[in-house]
């Protein structure tokens, strides 16, 4: 492909800046994830700690473990109330 002047030039250049700014766009809307402990997963479904281990344990809701450390993400925690798992 050859450009035959500058406006063409600077034409490809913009749809190439555009274009990038678009898949910057979805990577930060997908790593822009919340993850919650489980004290504040129980604070936000408004229920006991216990009831959410009990969940945990259960499989009722998803969760990740890094250690010693249970995370939820709050998207996942959504979609479990919604689809009535709990």
């Amino acid at each position: 492909m050859f450009i035959q002047d500058k406006r063409e030039f600077f034409e490809l250049l913009n749809e190439w800046e555009a274009s990038k700014k678009t898949v910057q766009k979805k990577e930060i809307k997908e790593s822009d994830e919340i993850y919650l402990s489980q004290r504040e997963a129980a604070r936000f479904l408004r229920v006991s700690l216990p009831t959410i281990i009990a969940w945990k344990k259960s499989r009722k809701i998803p969760f990740y473990q890094h250690g010693r450390k249970i995370l939820f993400k709050k998207s996942e925690v959504l979609e479990a109330m919604k689809s009535c798992v709990l």
